[in-house]
Parts: structure tokens; C-alpha cells; sequence
């Protein structure tokens, strides 16, 4: 506790309040600021290069606020759905807006809302039918982006050290070694003309992976994709790699879902219909094409997708997907492409003003069996060959009432349902309220909804979650979520109950700076770590958190400081904590167009259950957000030079450094010798 007091003191320093000066953060910050507020409260991982990609084409690309639909709008993940939907029935009722400030008289927004929006968006005239492109315009006026990455860590790891030949077990040994050199590197081309015509080319090899040799040449992923919008009928065409994502994600949404986070209000998912893939996750992504054709108030979807998959196969079935996407050893280029993956699907949607209803049916085969290793927790999850899903969803607007659902089944007659509703009794009050149903045997391919887990499957809750506006510049946000798993899960033998609640409290006194308080409980049923015990036996597991949170800007120079605490208490057992605290630095040059970036952090978290994740500022199209488990610290820098108009390099170089005695850092090829681990990445960025 002593320890705990040093750090509280040192952050206090830190954060001593300065006189601000008016400063507009980037668009890169603007957007990084949302997606920490995402992943701050989640340890899955998320896709932020289709995060990033979508929002920077919206910067680019402005939404125009009188014509906008309920797509466009629900493009930007910080706006609730209450939200989108006041905005449009404003434009509705009151007609054409004449200034962006115009937002003011929008119920439900305040001014935080309004300065994440105004990147995005536009005010232009009314609705117009989509122009005629031609050559010569895409030519003269298109987009043309290059990526270059290389990353690399400093310190050697165990899998690039061979063994030498005079040693009896050497071939042996060598076999297990990673194949390729030490370096990352990506390649992605992109091009757009406004958001009509997008194309694109992705390639990457992961460290350890071979880039020319006797088992593999050039890169290990490749990725391709067109995607139209707005020709007639034709409002989306998408071929090559892609996305589809309908309804409340029950049945298909291999994209970013709302979760708990603290935008307690955003909950669902969604629905962007069919979309260009541009990431580098080499699994969650279709491969084909797809359509989707407009027809008055309806729109019809249909899509195909045939594409190789990771698998462990032998003779004609595999017991699970593998989605890491790595392939360093010999083994793991033997699971390479193993297992044929055909899905074709379709969606109607009809949408008018107040009421849009939608089905969603999808089909998936393989060509080899998928045959799960069975066990308890397991026993129900979906093997075989083909599986049909098919959902129906809704959203209706009744006054101040906003109502949303779906429920989907499975061809063996399994069940989820999904249900839920928004309500703003009061301008500065907004409350929702979902319930959701998975059955145990419910077990999908695609789908990817509001859960406590990562599987839409073997869970009932109830969520609950409430926004305040009582004083101007204050902002209070909170939920209480309830569930239970009514079979055992990974990890847990028995079924089990969870509940969640989290508070947190925003204050914005000027334009430059703003502060956060976030509270967190959570209470879970783990198993009794007694190896004693015949029959499993599962005891509660609470941990609680606070966060202080402080940025702010004076001139060219911006600040963040966090300090964060948890408490951890497993029954029977004595209580732990786990504690970090960070300063960010942040200083753009006047006279030459170089940005910095520095990060000092240390952490004390001794036991697991007291880990902590920290979002990290990064280059471009890349995003870190470690988890810290011990004693140490952690600094990084990044840089960011304009060579000149058309040519940008980001450069960063990070360290973590560990003083609780270890002598060695992870574990298998990925070992290091010692109690640090330093890294490195270079981008390269050339418009033309």
C-alpha cells in the first residue's frame, strides 16, 4: 500500500492543472480517443484497421447531414442509436439544415457529442441522384495511398536460434524453429474516389514467417478487393474479400460489435450490409462477391464466398479453426489452407421512417468434417460438415421510444434472440434497456452480438444502461449488467452467474480540457483451484477498478495522464491489487512537420487476476494495447514527419522492462533471454 501511495503522489504531480489554450486534436487522435474508449473495458481483440479505415474515409468523405440514411449515420461507433435516430427525424421534420451548429437543437447531442461528429460530417444540399462517373474523373480526381511497414523486435527469441548441426538432436529440434527472419513487414495500396469507387491490395508476412526460401515465396497473405456504391439500382457491389454484417449480428457479423463499454448506449451492433475487407486478420473475412440492389424501401443482398482456411485435418476432419494467421514452423505451414469453406447467404431489408424489418439466411459448408475434441464445456458447440442460420430483426420507433430485436435458429433447432429498447424520457436523460437469450446448443459460425463472452451461445442477461447530462460540461454514464451461463464453460465446470456494473462520470470544462472518472465491479464464479476435489466446485471471483483520466493542451504541447487501480478478492483466498500510471506527452513542431509522442508508464500487478491492458498511440494502421502482469515499467516514442506533401513516415520504438526478477519473457520460440523486450516500427505513407 505503500508502494500504491508513491504512485498516487507521483500522478498528482504530473497532472498539476496549466492554462489551455484552444487546440484542435487531429482526426488520427479524434479516432484513436474512440477506440480506446471501445477496448478500455474489453480484452478481445479488436479490428482497428477496419475501425480506423472506416472512420478516416468518413473524414474524407464527409457525411452530409441532410441527405444522410441510417447507414451513414451509424458509421460513426460514438453516436448511439437514439442518436441517429433524432438526427433524422430532425432533417425530417424541421427540413434542410443550414449549419453544422445546427446539431445544438438536435435532442440527445451535447457539445462532446458534436466535436467527435464535426470531422465526419457536412451540411449540403438536399437529396441528389448519384452522378455519372467517368474515366477521366477517376483518373484526375481519384485517390491513390501506399503503405510500407516493417517492425522488428530488438531482442533475439528462442525460435530463431538453431541449433547447431554436430548436435544428435539438432534436426529435431530445428524443425520446431521459426523458418522466415525476424521482421514484420506489410505492403497496402488503396485507392477511392469519394465514396463511390474503392479498390484495394493488402500483402503481409509476420515475423518469423519465410518471405522467399525452399518452403514458401513471397508474402504469406494477400488481400483484394472492389467495392462500388450508388450505380442505379446497384447500391453496393463488393468482389474480392469482404464483409457482411446484418441485424443485430445473431446470424452474421464478422465485424466490430458494440460491447460493454463506457458508450453504455451503444449496445448493438451495426448494420452496414456489405462491405470491402482491408485489414490484415487473415481469417474473419469473406472471399467472392456479393450484391445488394435497392428497390424502392427494400434492399436485397445476396453474397458468395469460397476461400481456404487454417485447420488441423486428418483424414477428412479437424477438431478446430485456426484464426492466428501464423505460419513460422513446418507445422504450422502443414495447417495452411487445409479446409474449404463455401458460404452463400442473402438479406432483405425493409426501412422506412420509423420501422425497418429484415431476414437474414445464411448456409455454410465445408469439405472437411469439423469435429471439436469433446468435452464438458464443449458438447454442444456445432460438428460437422453444413449448417443453415436465419434470423429475423427489427427496429421501430414509437415517439421517444426506440424498440430493436432479433431472434435467429440454427437447422438443429437451437434458439438466440436478442431484445431490446432506448428511451429518453428528457433531453439530458437516455436509458436502454437489452435482454438477450443464447441457447447452449446455438452455436454459429459469423455471429457476433452484445455478450459477456465471445461465443453467442449458452447465456442469459439483462443490461441495463443510463446517460445523464444534469449540468452543462458534465456528463454521467452508467449500467448494470446481469447473466448466467446455464451450462459449464471453458474454464468454469459448472453452470455459472455473473454481473458487471460500471460508473463514470465526465467533465469537460474547456474546449482543451476534459477528465474522466470510471468505477467498475464485476463478480464471477471461477473454479476452486483445489486439485482436491472430486466433484468441481466453483467460488466467486470480484474485482473492482477505478480510472482517473486527465488531457489536456497548452499551444503545440498536449498531455494524458491515467492512474488506475484494481482490487481482486477470490473467496477464501486474500485480497490483491494491481496499479498503473502513465504520462503522455504530445508536442507538434511550429516550424517543420514533425509530431512526437512520449509515453512513461510503470504497472505493479503481481497476480493475473490484477492484469491491466493500457491503449498505446501508434503508427498508422497499427494499434497495441498490452497487458501487464508483474513489476515493471514501460516507455515508448513515436515520431511522425511530412517529408513533403505526398510522402509521411511514422517511426516508433518501445520498451518494457521488468524488475520483479524474472530472467526470461514468454514462453516456447517466442522466449526472450532477460526481463526486457524492445521493439520497433517503421511506416512509410505516399499519396499520389
Amino acid at each position: 500500500m505503500k508502494r500504491l501511495f508513491v504512485y498516487l503522489v507521483l500522478v498528482l504531480l504530473c497532472s498539476y492543472p496549466v492554462r489551455a489554450q484552444d487546440v484542435i486534436s487531429t482526426t488520427e487522435q479524434l479516432i484513436a480517443d474512440i477506440f480506446e474508449q471501445y477496448t478500455a473495458e474489453s480484452e478481445d481483440d479488436i479490428d482497428y484497421d477496419s475501425f480506423y479505415e472506416d472512420l478516416m474515409f468518413c473524414a474524407q468523405n464527409p457525411i452530409n447531414l441532410n441527405q444522410a440514411t441510417r447507414e451513414q449515420l451509424e458509421k460513426l461507433p460514438f453516436l448511439s442509436d437514439n442518436q441517429v435516430e433524432n438526427i433524422l427525424a430532425y432533417v425530417y421534420q424541421s427540413g434542410s439544415m443550414q449549419t453544422i451548429f445546427e446539431l445544438q437543437l438536435v435532442e440527445g447531442l451535447d457539445m462532446t457529442d458534436i466535436r467527435r461528429m464535426l470531422p465526419f460530417v457536412s451540411v449540403g444540399d438536399g437529396l441528389q441522384n448519384d452522378k455519372k462517373i467517368y474515366w477521366s474523373d477517376l483518373w484526375k480526381y481519384g485517390k491513390n495511398e501506399l503503405y510500407f511497414r516493417l517492425d522488428r523486435g530488438i531482442e533475439s527469441k528462442e525460435g530463431y536460434k538453431l541449433v547447431p548441426d554436430e548436435n544428435p538432436d539438432a534436426s529435431e529440434t530445428n524443425a520446431e524453429k521459426y523458418i522466415g527472419n525476424e521482421l514484420y513487414n506489410s505492403l497496402r495500396y488503396r485507392f477511392h474516389y469519394k465514396d463511390r469507387v474503392q479498390l484495394g491490395l493488402t500483402a503481409e508476412k509476420d515475423a518469423g514467417e519465410q518471405f522467399w526460401g525452399k518452403t514458401h515465396k513471397g508474402y504469406d497473405f494477400y488481400s483484394f478487393h472492389v467495392q462500388l456504391n450508388g450505380f442505379g439500382k446497384f447500391k453496393t457491389v463488393v468482389v474480392g474479400d469482404f464483409r457482411a454484417n446484418f441485424g443485430q449480428g445473431l446470424v452474421l457479423h464478422p465485424e466490430f460489435s458494440m460491447g460493454k463499454s463506457s458508450y453504455v448506449l451503444n449496445v448493438t451492433p451495426r448494420n452496414s450490409g456489405l462491405k470491402k475487407f482491408s485489414s490484415t486478420d487473415e481469417s474473419n473475412f469473406f472471399r467472392g462477391g456479393g450484391v445488394t440492389i435497392r428497390l424502392g424501401k427494400f434492399d436485397i443482398s445476396v453474397f458468395y464466398s469460397s476461400k481456404m482456411i487454417d485447420g488441423d485435418t486428418v483424414n477428412g476432419t479437424f477438431s478446430s479453426f485456426i484464426k492466428t494467421g501464423y505460419h513460422r514452423t513446418l507445422k504450422e505451414l502443414g495447417k495452411m489452407h487445409t479446409v474449404n469453406q463455401q458460404i452463400a447467404g442473402g438479406n432483405v431489408t425493409y426501412t422506412n421512417m420509423n420501422l425497418q424489418v429484415g431476414v437474414t439466411a445464411v448456409h455454410t459448408e465445408l469439405d472437411n468434417a469439423l469435429m471439436p475434441d469433446k468435452s464438458v464445456y464443449n458438447y454442444f458447440y456445432f460438428s460437422g460438415k453444413k449448417q443453415t442460420t436465419a434470423g429475423i430483426f427489427y427496429r421501430y420507433r414509437l415517439y421517444k421510444l426506440n424498440l430493436f430485436g432479433e431472434t435467429a435458429t440454427a437447422d438443429n433447432g437451437s434458439i438466440a434472440t436478442l431484445n431490446g429498447c432506448f428511451f429518453s424520457p428528457l433531453s439530458y436523460i437516455s436509458l436502454v434497456m437489452l435482454h438477450r437469450y443464447y441457447s447452449r446448443e446455438y452455436d454459429t459460425f459469423y455471429a457476433s452480438s452484445f455478450s459477456a463472452t465471445s461465443r453467442i451461445n449458452n447465456e442469459n442477461g439483462l443490461y441495463l444502461g443510463a446517460e445523464i447530462r444534469p449540468f452543462r460540461k458534465w456528463k454521467f454514464a452508467a449500467y448494470a449488467d446481469s447473466y448466467s451461463f446455464p451450462w459449464p464453460k471453458y474454464g468454469i465446470d459448472l453452470p455459472s452467474i455473473g454481473k458487471d456494473y460500471l460508473v463514470q462520470a465526465d467533465f469537460a470544462p474547456k474546449r482543451d480540457i476534459a477528465m474522466y472518472w470510471r468505477f467498475k465491479f464485476e463478480e464471477k464464479q471461477t473454479n476452486l483451484s483445489d486439485v482436491g476435489n472430486v466433484m468441481p466446485v466453483v467460488i466467486p471471483l470480484q474485482k473492482t477498478s477505478l480510472r482517473y483520466q486527465l488531457s489536456y493542451s497548452y499551444g503545440n504541447f498536449s498531455f494524458k495522464n491515467v492512474l488506475e487501480g484494481n482490487l481482486s478478492k477470490r473467496k477464501g483466498e486474500d485480497m490483491t491489487y494491481g496499479v498503473i500510471a502513465l504520462q503522455d506527452v504530445s508536442y507538434s513542431f511550429k516550424n517543420i512537420p514533425l509530431k512526437v509522442n512520449l509515453r512513461y508508464q510503470f504497472f505493479d500487478a503481481v497476480n493475473y487476476e490484477n492484469r491491466l491492458y493500457s491503449y498505446e498511440n501508434d503508427v498508422l494502421y497499427a494499434f497495441s494495447i498490452p497487458m501487464y502482469f508483474g513489476l515493471g515499467n514501460r516507455y515508448y516514442l513515436n515520431l511522425q514527419y511530412d517529408m513533403n506533401k505526398k510522402l509521411s513516415l511514422w517511426f516508433k520504438i518501445a520498451q518494457t522492462v521488468y524488475a520483479d526478477d524474472r530472467e526470461t519473457l514468454s514462453s516456447g520460440n517466442e522466449t526472450i533471454s532477460g526481463n526486457r523486450k524492445t521493439d520497433m516500427r517503421l511506416l512509410l505513407k505516399y499519396e499520389f
